[in-house]
């Protein structure tokens, strides 16, 4: 006896523009809660002063510091490009440095017990004790700021990445086995998939992370970064200077964090 299969009504999915409609709504929802945060934040700060009489040369007006964000914009764009490039870069190397070795530890418990202890002992050094010394290495440009960010990004990427290796079942491991798959077969269709979220998990940690070291190495080697102008800002007294780049460094921070989110959306389901 033939038994009906129901198929989903095509009239109950969604159109395309049903689909553009939904992503314009959630895009307009998650740009009116920005705005609304801003907004609060920006009342704080003006009420704050206003309430408490704090001096121009103790923290300036958010007025002031947007005047200097238009003043200042093609400083201030150049320094956040730099950094921006910097910190990309270091993130970039460190995804794919981590989740390669990560890969390796998966299938060997030996490798990662030996090289473990030396990765955990690098992350653990202060950054400012190692920046000297790879500003020896590298000089005082650009490479010095990808190298800080490799330090402090990569081992937040490689624990997680190693944790999602590792987090497949052992019955969908046995189920790869028994239907003849190979090692590839089973990394790529049974280990990658469970370790996704792990991945991203560790990516979103270490990109704002890895802002800030891009800044450290900044302040330490001179590098034309946003870092070096928010410290030579201060150093000349011009608050309202240096608060637009600390407006433009969490507004970057932001950023980051928000397209991690967006990629691993595009990849995790």
């Amino acid at each position: 006896m033939a038994t009906k299969i129901d198929h989903p009504d095509a009239s109950l999915m969604p159109t395309r523009g049903q689909e553009a409609e939904a992503r314009f709504r959630a895009l307009f929802r998650s740009g009116f809660y920005v705005c609304v945060t801003l907004m609060v934040i920006v009342v704080i700060w003006q009420g704050s002063i206003s309430l408490f009489d704090l001096k121009p040369f103790v923290i300036p007006t958010p007025a002031s510091v947007l005047a200097a964000l238009f003043d200042d914009w093609p400083k201030l764009g150049a320094a956040l490009a730099y950094t921006l490039q910097s910190t990309v870069l270091g993130l970039l190397i460190s995804f794919l440095g981590a989740v390669l070795l990560a890969s390796l530890f998966a299938f060997s418990d030996d490798l990662a017990k030996a090289f473990m202890p030396l990765i955990i002992a690098i992350r653990t050094a202060p950054v400012l004790a190692i920046a000297p010394l790879l500003i020896m290495i590298f000089g005082r440009g650009q490479a010095t700021s990808v190298a800080v960010v490799i330090v402090v990004s990569f081992f937040p990427i490689l624990v997680n990445a190693s944790k999602g290796l590792r987090s497949a079942s052992p019955a969908t491991l046995e189920l790869m086995h028994v239907c003849g798959a190979t090692w590839l077969q089973t990394f790529f269709k049974a280990r990658v998939p469970h370790a996704l979220p792990f991945i991203f998990t560790g990516m979103r940690t270490a990109a704002t992370s890895a802002l800030l070291s891009a800044m450290l190495a900044e302040w330490l080697s001179g590098a034309p970064g946003i870092g070096t102008l928010i410290l030579e800002a201060g150093s000349f007294r011009n608050l309202p200077l240096m608060w637009a780049g600390v407006v433009l460094t969490m507004a970057l921070a932001f950023v980051l964090f928000a397209s991690t989110v967006r990629i691993e959306r595009s990849f995790v389901t």
